[in-house]
């Protein structure tokens, strides 16, 4: 059953829940409109939190046929995908000191709620675009969609920079603009629910609904905010637009904008393996001796869209958007530095899209479970130190077709 976060409210025990599940929809648009499928259940103590569907990867097709004639077979291809569900959250410590003063404790305890919840807020929405399982950093985490589209017939504008930056200049450019993103959105396999980008990118689309005359901002009937007046999402054509914020606990975006030195590539030569450091954190490791393919498929694994060539025994990678790597194994595994031009151009981002739904993108849950709980300090029993904690999940995210969501890449918005 597809259970949103506003419905899970008739399930809230406490007053505190149905304020914190509040605050989570009043902060994230993209909470606000996901729906989870509560399908999982946690038996065995909680050792099979394992969702698996099958994504579709092709569409149904068509033909005609001849009298006394069959059609013929087509069938739609599907791909086996499962994702654990993940508990994510934080706690905080008050001192009981505190609640003798009355409202400190009070004010204590609700100032740390609000940043609890905003960070688990920018956690999820984080591990929802750059989630990946494997990666040391998130491996406590689940899967997201800069993982489940790279590579795929829905990642747009792969190797292609499009200028956003000046709709102005050119008469046409607010036009084209608006062309490419009609034609994102085109790629979906229904009507997009959410746009989803930084504050420069959304500045962006946010000039291109204007000027197209279909920018809105509505009101959400049952959420106010600090000022009494209702929280409101803007939209374009009916599809909202969300900023996907800051990692938790930093300043950096969710989604990037790229700068001069953030596509950085460092190459060394260690026990008869080749590696490759992308931004200093993913390592492609390859034997020295490599073929082309093989060097290929592997960074192809990591960052999609580079293009390798061999000749004698130099290779040349041209990595998306313009870095030119070379580098010689003519002497075995003691290799020069590598070369590197054509350095990356500066202030690209990606806009994401998707369609809310059972059969398109969604959260996963488990049944019958709360998707938000809190726990308050308790002041009334012994210790000095109060702990208090908020906590989302177990929950996941799951793309039930490949077309269900998108992926537009190259946009330069400063």
């Amino acid at each position: 059953m597809a259970v949103s976060l506003a419905e899970t409210k008739n399930n809230a025990e406490t007053d505190v829940d149905l304020s914190v599940i509040d605050e989570f929809r009043k902060e994230s648009g993209i909470l606000d409109t996901l729906v989870f499928d509560d399908a999982v259940n946690p038996s065995g103590g909680g050792g099979t939190l394992t969702y698996g569907y099958r994504r579709q990867s092709t569409q149904a097709g068509a033909d005609f046929r001849k009298l006394g004639t069959e059609y013929t077979p087509g069938n739609v291809e599907t791909t086996k995908h499962t994702v654990d569900l993940a508990v994510l959250g934080g706690s905080f410590e008050v001192d009981r000191v505190t609640s003798k003063i009355g409202p400190a404790a009070s004010g204590a305890v609700t100032l740390n709620m609000t940043q609890k919840i905003k960070a688990a807020k920018a956690k999820f929405q984080d591990a929802l675009i750059n989630g990946d399982s494997k990666d040391d950093a998130d491996e406590n985490g689940f899967d997201g969609l800069d993982k489940a589209l790279s590579g795929s017939s829905t990642e747009v504008n792969l190797n292609t920079l499009t200028d956003w930056t000046d709709l102005d200049t050119d008469t046409r450019a607010a036009f084209k603009a608006l062309d490419l993103l009609d034609e994102f959105l085109s790629y979906l396999d229904g009507a997009p629910t959410v746009i989803v980008g930084n504050k420069k990118a959304l500045s962006r689309v946010r000039a291109i609904a204007r000027r197209s005359g279909q920018y809105t901002k509505d009101p959400i009937e049952d959420l106010l905010g600090t000022n009494g007046r209702p929280i409101v999402r803007e939209s374009y054509g009916g599809v909202l637009f969300v900023d996907a914020g800051e990692k938790a606990g930093s300043a950096d975006t969710i989604i990037p904008t790229y700068k001069q030195g953030n596509v950085a590539i460092t190459v060394t030569a260690e026990d008869g393996n080749i590696s490759f450091k992308i931004n200093g954190e993913h390592t492609i490791t390859v034997a020295y001796n490599a073929n082309a393919q093989a060097l290929q498929d592997a960074i192809d694994a990591v960052l999609p869209g580079s293009t390798v060539t061999k000749n004698s025994s130099t290779f040349t990678v041209v990595w998306p958007l313009g870095r030119i790597v070379t580098y010689s194994n003519a002497t075995g595994v003691t290799i020069g530095d590598a070369t590197s031009t054509n350095a990356p151009k500066t202030g690209l981002t990606s806009l994401y899209a998707y369609r809310v739904g059972l059969d398109g993108f969604h959260g996963v849950s488990t049944a019958g479970g709360q998707l938000v709980q809190t726990f308050l300090p308790d002041f009334t029993t012994p210790g000095a130190v109060k702990k208090g904690e908020v906590e989302m999940g177990p929950v996941a995210v799951a793309l039930k077709a490949t077309k269900a969501a998108a992926v537009l890449r190259g946009l330069k918005v400063q």
